[in-house]
């Protein structure tokens, strides 16, 4: 028997039809039509339902769950092949991830055993929000230098320039070297303990050097190498989710000197005059020698010169192209050159003015490049390679065609030899040049603020890679008034 009715309801569901200008029909009308929308919503959902329960069945044949605990895991042969082989499906409510894949087994008891120990893995990567796909080391390093690539520029602090990419391949190679010496190579990366990278610092110090062999591996190279490989995992394998944080490999950085005298050996001022007048008078004047290669051995001198008088990086000084230079107008020296380093060739991305008086030694280098019958166009690179095959084609030098022959001025001047015995031995590179240049500006007591300037990095630097040097230039200074006492005591004897 159902209630009684109530008479207020009644009249309240009267009321709001009547405000609404419907009457019992319409009322009823409309039951009806919600009626059927539910009936019509329950009806796909069953066959929906049924729909999906028929696809699991042409798919899902002896259907088997691995856990009778559990129900988010169970083995299956798959209805559409003829192979037989079980398959396992892991399906996560709460992150909606699901894992298929094959058992390769037709044997129902290996493959639940082997469901189980895969359930174990998997389960564990959907609950840590990891992917279930895996890479290894070599697959990790070639995804991270290809999203590297992406953003390649020639302007430094917009992108990686392609130096520095070349420079990270040589970082992530130690690091695939270490792991296939471990041979750890084909491991997962969710599968290689995160301790293997607590002794790279220490394995990759004492491995032998490819270049500069007489001279230690330094410790700040190491470091900046630990700090590539852990940009590349958290970059690539933990922010795509091939791992957790806490798998990512544990690095020890190596401690390092809290010396700051400058990294690299260089020329007292004597040796570069005698190297200077030995490419002068010898080097370039060889009787045994073609004309093209007598241009070569000229140019080569005054590109020494010239960044021992700017104080350029190796990477500004072959970017250099003569359209870069122009007459300094606040100098009474008809050498005076304005070297404008534009950002694209600057390592910290910002243009400067070098001011030196190198006219000189560039008007020699437009000599020697007439002789041979090269006339440069104002685009034209300074030191363009003049070989026979490249000449005119605007094809600058590089860093190592300009060791080589740094190497084999060393070695025919005879000061290889002197720095060879030596101890400890001093390694003349490239580079010095630069370290010259700022020593010498700081001996003759050129500004700090200004050197920094012409030289493009910052005063801090210098404090700190030249503080042995900026304290013997002020010795007159911090020296006044010392030895007053004494000589005043001689003078009364």
């Amino acid at each position: 028997m159902s209630p009684p009715e109530d008479p207020k309801h009644l009249e309240a569901i009267a009321e709001l039809l009547a405000s609404r200008g419907l009457d019992a029909s319409d009322f009823i009308s409309a039951i009806e039509v919600l009626g059927n929308l539910k009936k019509k919503e329950s009806n796909n959902k069953s066959k929906a339902e049924a729909k999906i329960k028929s696809s699991e069945k042409k798919i899902y044949k002896d259907k088997e769950f691995v856990f009778e605990t559990r129900q988010d895991c169970f083995i299956y042969r798959d209805a559409r092949t003829k192979c037989g082989n079980y398959y396992i499906r892991i399906y996560d409510a709460i992150t909606r991830k699901e894992f298929s894949k094959s058992l390769r087994t037709s044997n129902r008891h290996q493959a639940l055993v082997a469901a189980e120990i895969m359930y174990r893995e998997k389960r564990d990567k959907i609950t840590r929000g990891v992917k279930m796909s895996s890479i290894n080391t070599g697959q990790l390093i070639e995804t991270y230098l290809n999203q590297r690539l992406k953003e390649k520029s020639s302007i430094p602090h917009t992108g990686i320039t392609p130096d520095s990419l070349d420079r990270l391949k040589t970082k992530l190679d130690y690091w695939q070297k270490y792991i296939t010496i471990l041979k750890l190579e084909k491991r997962p990366l969710e599968k290689i303990p995160p301790e293997v990278g607590k002794e790279f610092g220490l394995w990759m110090l004492n491995l032998p050097k490819q270049y500069y062999r007489g001279r230690p591996r330094s410790r700040e190279t190491v470091n900046h190498t630990i700090a590539a490989i852990k940009k590349m995992y958290k970059d690539i394998a933990v922010e795509d989710k091939y791992i957790a944080m806490g798998d990512m490999p544990q690095f020890r950085y190596l401690k390092v000197q809290r010396d700051t005298a400058p990294k690299r050996d260089i020329l007292e001022e004597s040796e570069y005059m005698e190297l200077c007048r030995w490419m002068q008078y010898t080097y370039t004047r060889d009787k045994n020698i073609t004309e093209l290669e007598r241009t070569k051995r000229k140019v080569f001198g005054k590109y020494l010169t010239i960044q021992y008088n700017t104080g350029c990086r190796n990477k500004e000084m072959l970017g250099l192209r003569w359209c870069d230079i122009e007459p300094n107008p606040h100098s009474k020296d008809d050498t005076a050159r304005l070297v404008n380093i534009p950002a694209s060739n600057s390592k910290t991305g910002k243009g400067r003015q070098v001011a030196s008086n190198i006219g000189d030694k560039l008007n020699a280098i437009l000599k020697a490049y007439k002789h041979i019958g090269y006339i440069p166009e104002d685009t034209d690179y300074i030191f363009s390679n003049i070989a026979s095959t490249k000449r005119g084609k605007n094809i600058p030098y590089q860093t190592p065609a300009m060791e080589k022959r740094l190497k084999d001025v060393l070695v025919g001047s005879g000061l290889q030899d002197k720095f060879d015995s030596e101890v400890p031995k001093r390694t003349i590179v490239l580079y010095s040049g630069r370290h010259y240049y700022c020593s010498m500006r700081l001996k003759n007591g050129v500004d700090i603020y200004l050197l920094a300037l012409n030289m493009g990095t910052s005063v801090k630097y210098i404090e700190q890679t030249y503080s042995h040097l900026t304290t013997s230039i002020m010795t007159n200074e911090i020296t006044k008034g010392q030895g007053w006492s004494a000589k005043d005591i001689e003078n009364e004897d």
